[in-house]
């Protein structure tokens, strides 16, 4: 697979400060638009786990006013912060939902630097480094660096790793660890040594994202049959074998078990049809539809065709055919994320079908065959990308997560410290940002509400809501009673329960 004539070691060399040039670039671009707010579920169930494993804590407790007669009185979910599950036989503690491999990189940083600072430098990191692999890996694979270069932008541009490298996700780590075993299991072939680090770095994919297990054996068809290499990246694996049975074990009851339940009951064999489609239709608006099929051209290819390109076929496949089947997969644009550990791999595959290419047709043009397919495709992919950006607006993730940081500044200024606060979707940022009482109103009846209201009320205890508008309506439903508005933050309204003018039913 190597060009007729490499280039020098000193273009190369050049070559690879440019990228790097670039590389920053695009890290202060990228740097200037991320932020870091306990958000919604993902992000304040990794901020608040993290947080957690930083104090060396693996649950918090369950904040119940004791006027409601304490944890074991009342069900636990109801007082319960998104991104955390009441413990089973434990009802005074509440257990992180999340893997532990992110919020374990965040609790490191965020004692380090600080819990805004420490974050974004880890999301920083990963986007970078997931960027600054594929290139590394493009180059391992015997691609020319134009090739491998054209790889790492048009996953850079993709618009899914935008909108997953801007905000506290799982996602771009994932890619970036599952890049770094691939890479270091490649160079194995050179030294055993680094079939150790293949396989830390494999353990840290899957304490991050649990479901890239299903690459261990792409990951091991790139070690090679050599028992040696195998048997460290075992050993390598070790360590975080242990950890992650350990932690689950103490956390979950079982080794085997996790914080999203029984996880297989997500998914089923009837969201197959629709959620190929959706993939299909996505990968093909967010990248050149040509680089999706050359996978096949380069294990049809002589030139190319090994247990290199199968390992990069294998390991999408079976990273997409699982999500296949996953119920929420085929929801939106954005459920992409859960197949970016998937997406550079597709992109190299492609990329050695080029390779295969200038090994065929492209002979004719020896010079400049790589070259110019580079360009067409990095044109193309760039034309894809500057479109789709406009339309689906991944960057509009910052403003919408700094309404959850508005909203928890608010709610520190306007809210009494001991007042037990109506939410949903800011109940894990709550948690986080200023320590109140939740009450889920998504998991309460009228009744439900109107004792707690009662007890409330008794106890001298205020009752206020802390609600986006889109979800007003439905809250106040659930939990009736004389609301007024005392702040708005935007698209956030701050409630406060005035007095109960009539007797509320008892429980």
């Amino acid at each position: 697979m190597s060009n007729p004539k490499p280039p020098s070691p000193r273009r190369t060399r050049a070559f690879a400060v440019v990228l790097l040039a670039l590389l920053a670039g695009y890290g202060v671009w990228l740097g200037m638009r991320a932020v870091v707010v306990a958000g919604g579920a993902d992000s304040s169930g990794y901020l608040n786990s993290a947080r957690l494993l930083a104090a060396g804590q693996g649950f918090t407790p369950l904040q119940v006013p004791a006027e409601f007669g304490g944890p074991g009185a009342v069900p636990p979910i109801h007082f319960t912060p998104v991104g955390f599950f009441p413990r089973s036989g434990h009802p005074a503690d509440l257990a992180p939902t999340y893997p532990s491999g992110l919020p374990l990189q965040f609790a490191v940083a965020g004692r380090w630097l600080g819990w805004t600072a420490g974050p974004l430098a880890v999301m920083l990191a990963a986007a970078l480094g997931a960027l600054w692999l594929t290139y590394l890996l493009g180059r391992e694979l015997g691609l020319s660096p134009e090739l491998a270069a054209t790889g790492a932008v048009l996953l850079a541009a993709a618009p899914v790793f935008v909108f997953t490298s801007v905000q506290p996700l799982s996602d771009t780590p994932a890619t970036t660890w599952v890049l770094a075993a691939a890479w270091a299991a490649l160079r194995s072939r050179r030294h055993r040594g680094w079939a150790v680090a293949a396989g830390v770095a494999f353990a840290v994919a899957v304490l991050v994202r649990p479901t890239n297990v299903l690459l261990a054996p792409a990951v091991a068809l790139l070690v090679g049959p050599d028992w040696r290499r195998l048997l460290g990246f075992v050993a390598g694996g070790l360590p975080g074998a242990a950890w992650l049975a350990g932690y689950q074990h103490v956390l979950y009851g079982h080794a085997l078990a996790s914080g999203y339940g029984d996880i297989f009951a997500a998914f089923g064999w009837q969201y197959g049809a629709p959620t190929a489609r959706h993939f299909g239709l996505w990968l093909t608006r967010l990248l050149p539809p040509l680089l999706l099929g050359l996978p096949l051209f380069a294990l049809a290819h002589p030139a190319t065709r090994g247990r290199v390109v199968t390992a990069l076929v294998l390991g999408a496949g079976t990273l997409i055919g699982c999500y296949l089947f996953y119920e929420v997969s085929h929801e939106v644009w954005w459920c992409l994320r859960f197949i970016l550990p998937a997406l550079p791999l597709l992109l190299l595959a492609g990329l050695l079908g080029v390779e295969a290419l200038a090994c065929g047709p492209g002979r004719r043009w020896p010079w400049g065959f790589r070259p110019m397919a580079a360009l067409v495709l990095l044109l193309w992919g760039l034309g894809l990308a500057g479109f789709w950006h406009r339309r689906l607006q991944p960057l509009q993730v910052r403003p919408q997560e700094l309404a959850y940081a508005a909203g928890a500044t608010a709610a520190r200024e306007l809210f009494p410290p001991d007042a037990l606060v109506v939410s949903l979707a800011f109940s894990g940022n709550l948690l986080f940002h200023t320590g109140h009482p939740v009450l889920r109103w998504d998991q309460v009846s009228p009744e439900d509400f109107a004792r707690y209201a009662r007890l409330a009320a008794a106890a001298g205890r205020p009752v206020r809501a802390l609600l986006f508008d889109a979800e007003r309506a439905d809250a106040f439903r659930r939990c009736p009673g004389p609301w007024r508005e005392v702040g708005r933050r935007g698209t956030v309204g701050l409630w406060a329960l005035g007095p109960l003018t009539a007797p509320v039913p008892g429980p």
